[in-house]
């Protein structure tokens, strides 16, 4: 997989098939995301609930296995690797967007996870159409403690897999075990939105809003992180 993924590209003459993949599937899915959403403005709930779950799945099978074979992204912690560009640049431009566009990701990735499930929570089917039901929206304590040991479970496999296919697992373990607790920390902090946005209707439109503008950020990074690497500073042969 990582050897087609460094296999020259068909959009900048020193870039990958792996880079390129990456950056148009990321303007596709924020284009589908934004058409989606747009369908919610209108009130077209099924064709909004139809195509934000397509995508959304979508973009979570494309993220675990793109961002698996590329290590998370651990090129931002391991030099200068891919940057043929001045070192001031490297440290003060490219190394805090691409740690951003990281950091975003993982944001995105989370939110995507809670949006369809919140999604799925504060709908009801009205003659065959989705529509946001209005009322108070909380998750029961024994629901909770499932939905935690699962994170737990999920975590404790995926050590296991990296342990069982990666001669050196320490770096990838971190990160997973930083992204599970990152996951594990936004599932308890639901308790805290029940408070905050009670009503679940109107917390899935002022998340939506949120995670829109998370996307919104990951294209604009990862179109600045490609610029970068493939056009203003590539890697000299």
């Amino acid at each position: 997989m990582k050897a087609l993924l460094a296999e020259p590209g068909f959009l900048a003459p020193s870039g990958t098939i792996g880079a390129d993949i990456s950056y148009l599937l990321a303007v596709v899915f924020t284009v589908l995301f934004l058409i989606a959403w747009g369908m919610a403005k209108k009130s077209q709930g099924t064709r909004h609930h139809k195509l934000i779950l397509i995508s959304m799945v979508s973009m979570i099978i494309y993220f675990v296995g793109y961002y698996y074979a590329r290590s998370l992204g651990v090129l931002s912690f391991e030099g200068r690797e891919g940057f043929g560009g001045p070192d001031d640049i490297y440290e003060s431009i490219f190394k805090p967007v691409l740690i951003t566009h990281l950091t975003l990701v993982v944001l995105g990735m989370i939110l995507a996870f809670y949006m369809l499930s919140q999604g799925f929570r504060a709908s009801k089917k009205v003659g065959g159409e989705y529509l946001l039901k209005d009322g108070e929206l909380k998750v029961s304590p024994r629901k909770f403690k499932i939905v935690m040991f699962t994170i737990m479970g999920c975590w404790i496999l995926m050590q296991v897999l990296l342990l069982a296919t990666r001669e050196n697992p320490l770096g990838a373990s971190i990160a997973y075990a930083l992204i599970f607790a990152t996951v594990a920390l936004v599932v308890s902090l639901e308790k805290l939105i029940e408070k905050l946005l009670p009503d679940g209707a109107n917390r899935h439109r002022v998340l939506g809003r949120v995670t829109m503008v998370i996307y919104a950020l990951i294209l604009i990074t990862s179109t600045a992180t490609y610029l970068m690497l493939y056009y203003i500073y590539p890697l000299k042969s």
